[in-house]
């Protein structure tokens, strides 16, 4: 067997039915110069005995199994453990691409070993059986359709732009240097830290290749338990949004990059961001009570950062809105609540007749102190001037 080039790292939690397809996903390719490292998160189904079966039958596959620590600290583990010049990480219900270990072989050949190769991820929809049933793979084609060389950290930060708007950047599905992610570990308190990895070592790579094969699979399963992040509300997500807002809008104006090239699609991002936060609020299993979804909305969520990417005050308005009318939808305020007068405004702004009474609430609710950044206002000025 050839020197061990890439560590395969596969962090796993109970996921006993597509953890083999996952391994099996990398032992198929038509080249030796790997190892695999299961890091078994505790699992309390029968994951552990099958990765232990797995590495029992194959010498190239090591199993970790550790306490319940989450999934990042899963990386960190086996990275540490990983001999390997560069790690790669796949998902336990994901898969690696036909041929991608000698494709990225031969990148690192070519290219005289790089910090990072960064690779293409296809998402599929599919089924339980991991039949695939339609995919993002022509939109990511289009915008990820050459193989590109960075021989300088000069040329990584011109780059950077692209690598952040083309989402190789954004996860951690890419080869990167042992050593690298040795010196600059995984976060364990946020499911973005995988882009907030990223922004951690860009200062620090010299070198990079773009890879415009796809070498990555992922897979989303209609099944909400099976996406971390997806359609979840986390006590965290706005902070950890603005943190990377402000991280990558920092560390682009650092290098000097014309913001024309990132600040648009940044402010963009957010925006979209900001509206799936409000949406996860509606989720079922959201805790909190409805007096806490409207405290949090207009003592958190309506900050200068959100003002900042609104450009236009009266789209972030409307978004805040429909999340608000979406949130009253489900459950309405009691009429002793302090945030009882953002239900009057939203029924007096969708009144088709308005009545003097609606013209009454509107200028109340924008005038109440609670309303910090005084929603309705760009509406109710519309409403006077006709």
């Amino acid at each position: 067997m050839e020197n061990i080039l890439f560590s395969f790292v596969i962090p796993v939690y109970n996921n006993e039915r597509y953890i083999k397809s996952a391994v099996d996903s990398i032992l198929c390719q038509d080249c030796e110069c790997y190892e695999i490292v299961i890091v078994d998160d505790g699992s309390t189904d029968n994951t552990s005995q099958i990765v232990d079966e797995i590495a029992k039958n194959n010498s190239v596959v090591s199993v970790i199994h550790q306490k319940n620590q989450w999934i990042y600290a899963s990386f960190n583990n086996g990275i540490r453990q990983a001999t390997g010049e560069y790690v790669y990480i796949l998902n336990s219900d994901d898969k690696l691409s036909p041929n991608a270990v000698k494709i990225m072989k031969s990148a690192v050949e070519r290219y005289n070993h790089p910090d990072v190769i960064w690779t293409k991820v296809i998402s599929y929809n599919c089924d339980d059986n991991q039949n695939k049933k339609s995919s993002n793979s022509e939109r990511i084609d289009a915008m990820i359709d050459k193989e590109i060389y960075c021989c300088s950290a000069k040329e990584v930060r011109q780059l950077w732009p692209y690598l952040t708007i083309s989402s190789l950047a954004w996860n951690q599905a890419n080869l990167y240097k042992r050593e690298l992610m040795k010196e600059h570990p995984f976060r364990n308190d946020v499911y973005g830290a995988d882009t907030l990895f990223n922004i951690s070592i860009a200062p620090y790579i010299n070198s990079s290749v773009v890879l415009k094969e796809c070498i990555y699979e992922f897979h989303i399963y209609n099944k909400p338990e099976m996406n971390t992040s997806v359609n979840k509300y986390y006590p965290y997500e706005h902070d950890m949004f603005n943190e990377i807002y402000l991280s990558l809008k920092k560390l682009m104006q650092e290098w000097n990059i014309d913001e024309n090239e990132y600040l648009p699609w940044l402010k963009k991002t957010r925006r979209s961001q900001f509206t799936y936060e409000l949406k996860n609020m509606q989720s079922d299993k959201c805790p909190l009570t409805i007096e806490e979804k409207l405290t949090e909305i207009c003592e958190h969520y309506l900050d200068d950062i959100i003002v900042e990417v609104g450009d236009d005050w009266e789209e972030m308005e409307s978004r805040t809105l429909s999340g608000l009318r979406e949130i009253f939808l489900k459950e309405i305020p009691d009429k002793d609540s302090k945030y009882y007068f953002l239900y009057k405004l939203l029924l007096a702004l969708l009144s088709y007749e308005k009545q003097p009474q609606d013209y009454e609430d509107i200028e109340s609710a924008i005038k109440n102190k609670l309303n910090k950044k005084h929603l309705g206002e760009s509406f109710y000025n519309q409403l006077t001037v006709r």
